[in-house]
């Protein structure tokens, strides 16, 4: 049991902030079990494939290395900060997102709420994609199973139940009469791996008939989120020990992948001096350049979403965050440089082959992993490499959704409470949460599935992240002041080179709300509607369906400032004005508890007793106060955190 809560109902509790000595801001039992653990956990997160599938367009299009300095100066300068900051609320309060932004500002709790809807709205839709990935798998295998030469989304031939006529094989060269350009025929309409999914899947005319449920899509789903549910069902520790051999298998799979690569070229790196002659340092000039850089890096290492809020809520208490968030910002370019060089030689190799353009064999997104399943076309043990890239991906995106699906029942079990946890253990918790997940995923696995994969896809990109983004950095860098939360890191850190370096990186999150906004302003000005399929437009309402999936995550931030505002200033038990209260609904909980604290360790300094700060469990302990033994609501003891220094 991982959370106690025995706060007392009273005025001061129903009212935020009215009385901040009384608040009890209590430290999870329940810790990484190595410091390994928690770095694996952190790699795996920001490992996901969207630079695999998105970076190497991206760069093409944008400057080659003058796009990919932007985006490491945008790491650096951006996402790095913001991690120092979410690491931070979570090491310090020992809390999810939801109980963490709080504990920072009572006023903002609905930013906490809103990233957890965000985040059951992109693993609903996501569920989709990784089911996808799972049905590859299974019929990779059924080919091995059943002896059948080739696959039935790269070949034509002996998958007669899976393919129509006319049918042209997915790494065929596409050639077309109004295209002055010939293409990698994958996502075309006679492709055999187009023609594979609509077998499968047999898409409705329009958004708004969803017509059967497809089982072998439902089944897929429903897979994902067994998967998941064993991921998180026993907490943290156990956790840990499945993302490490998630993490480190997609990762040696992805070597493989570059490995085979290397020697597809043969030594010839044509493809990379071509790489380096499209660079255009001139594009650095270009405001858009940047945008997308950074909304890149943004989109990649996860920030915004609370998941390392949650995931630092888990380190012990002086663990030495900054030097933490250094090791995952370096080690998230490196296996983004690995992502880029294995479809960089690739598309080098097939280049080479066909006589193409590399803009020609690259796609972004969802295209772009059918692109790469195309490649495969091209090696003679193509099932193997096959099957190499389909579990490599699929291993990525589950380590995603594990983080995700934990961040959720973190806040759950926030907000349950030591009590309600005694009736409702973490693995009935864990059970709710993947089955109601699984229940938004369905109507993904109809025949409408595929046009409402793109409305909610398209839409959430739009400014939903940005926004509550936005709000967090607000909450955390302006109301309970970056500056404050760099005191905190001098508590909890004993070092005293790295709190005053993530001091210092905390300051720029002051100017940090400025660029997710600026992101969602753009991204609004560059709305239209007709990029979207011919059977969203069938449905008059699908714009507006799609403008709601994009502002429901939001409504939590102004609804629950308003209640807290109003419950702040209507509260009539306790003495104090209005505009005392209405002060003090953005206040802190936690600081008056850190002030006490420092003050005690201070004191115990001063009197000769040593300067060392006083353990964690302890009612000296500076931002936790120890609620005291009840038979009520017993206090369980403290695990043991295994330190692995180096």
């Amino acid at each position: 049991m991982d959370r106690f809560d025995n706060r007392r109902p009273n005025c001061s509790l129903h009212c935020p902030g009215l009385n901040d000595s009384t608040q009890d801001v209590v430290r999870r039992a329940d810790l990484w079990s190595f410091k390994f653990d928690f770095l694996l956990v952190s790699f795996a997160y920001v490992f996901p494939t969207t630079n695999l599938l998105n970076l190497p367009r991206l760069a093409y299009e944008n400057g080659g290395l003058a796009f990919l300095s932007a985006y490491a100066a945008a790491a650096f300068v951006i996402v790095l900060p913001i991690i120092i900051l979410e690491l931070s609320v979570g090491q310090l309060t020992g809390r999810a997102p939801v109980q963490a932004l709080y504990n920072m500002c009572p006023v903002f709790r609905g930013v906490g709420v809103a990233q957890i809807l965000f985040s059951i709205a992109v693993m609903a839709y996501m569920t989709r994609y990784l089911g996808w990935l799972f049905l590859y798998i299974f019929h990779l295998f059924w080919t091995i199973l059943d002896d059948r030469p080739g696959l039935p989304w790269l070949h034509c031939k002996n998958f007669p139940e899976l393919q129509s006529r006319p049918c042209r094989e997915a790494g065929a060269i596409a050639n077309f009469t109004h295209d002055t350009h010939t293409k990698l025929n994958a996502i075309y309409g006679e492709s055999s791996l187009v023609q594979f999914m609509v077998t499968l899947e047999q898409p409705s005319r329009s958004i708004d008939y969803f017509g059967n449920i497809q089982y072998y899509i439902l089944s897929a789903e429903g897979a994902v989120w067994i998967l998941v549910f064993f991921a998180i069902c026993f907490g943290v520790r156990w956790l840990g020990k499945v993302v490490c051999f998630t993490f480190i298998a997609s990762l040696v799979l992805l070597l493989l992948l570059l490995g085979r690569a290397m020697l597809l070229v043969n030594g010839d790196f044509s493809f990379l001096v071509k790489f380096y002659e499209i660079t255009d340092w001139n594009r650095l000039a270009d405001y858009h350049v940047w945008k997308i850089a950074v909304e890149q890096a943004i989109l990649a290492t996860g920030i915004g979403f609370g998941a390392f809020i949650t995931i630092g809520s888990y380190n012990k208490r002086s663990n030495n965050l900054v030097g933490d968030s250094f090791i995952i910002t370096i080690m998230h370019l490196a296996l983004s440089a690995l992502q880029l060089l294995t479809i960089l030689s690739f598309v080098g190799f097939i280049s080479h082959r066909t006589g193409l353009n590399p803009m020609q064999l690259m796609d972004k997104g969802e295209s772009q992993m059918w692109h790469f399943l195309a490649y495969m076309s091209y090696l003679p043990d193509f099932k193997a490499w096959s099957g190499i890239t389909l579990f490599m991906c699929s291993l990525i995106i589950l380590n995603i959704f594990y983080m995700l699906a934990m961040n959720v029942l973190s806040s759950l079990e926030d907000a349950f409470g030591e009590r309600w946890s005694r009736c409702v253990p973490r693995f009935f918790l864990a059970f709710f949460i993947c089955a109601f997940c699984f229940g938004t995923s369905v109507y993904f696995a109809t025949q409408a599935g595929k046009h409402a994969y793109q409305l909610v896809s398209g839409y959430l990109k739009y400014i939903t992240l940005w926004t509550i983004l936005a709000f967090e950095l607000i909450a955390v860098s302006w109301f309970y002041c970056a500056h404050s939360l760099g005191k905190d890191l001098r508590s909890m850190l004993s070092g005293g080179c790295c709190w005053c370096l993530g001091h210092f990186l905390l300051f720029i999150t002051y100017l940090l709300p400025v660029v997710p906004i600026a992101i969602a302003v753009l991204n609004v000005m560059g709305y239209t509607f007709d990029a979207y399929s011919e059977e969203i437009h069938e449905w008059e309402f699908s714009e507006y369906v799609g403008l709601a999936i994009a502002v429901v995550p939001l409504l939590p931030i102004p609804l629950v400032a308003q209640f807290t505002l109003c419950r702040a200033c209507c509260c009539k038990r306790t003495h104090r004005s209005k505009c005392s209260r209405f002060r003090h609904a953005f206040a802190s909980p936690l600081r008056y508890e850190i002030e006490k604290g420092m003050f005690h360790s201070t004191t115990a300094s001063g009197n000769g007793k040593g300067a060392m700060s006083p353990p964690r469990y302890t009612s000296t302990a500076p931002g936790y106060v120890l609620l005291p033994q009840s038979p009520q609501a017993p206090l369980a003891e403290p695990e043991q955190y295994n330190d692995l220094r180096r």
